[in-house]
């Protein structure tokens, strides 16, 4: 089974990682880059799928 972007957000999250920059890109691409402060790792994802996008931006944006 492919592993949805949404389910790697959520994985990275749980590993310490924490988005630092997500922008959206002209040809329709939004790019995320995560890094883990405790560890000094970094980490990204590209993702075109709509839906995904949305699910990846609220839960970036509302999370405490």
């Amino acid at each position: 089974m492919i592993e949805k972007e949404f389910d790697r957000v959520i994985k990275l999250y749980e590993q310490g990682f924490r988005c630092i920059k997500y922008e959206d890109v002209e040809n329709g691409e939004f790019r995320v880059f995560f890094k883990n402060f405790k560890d000094e790792k970094i980490d990204s994802l590209v993702c075109s799928d709509k839906d995904e996008i949305i699910r990846i931006k609220h839960y970036i944006d509302n999370y405490y």
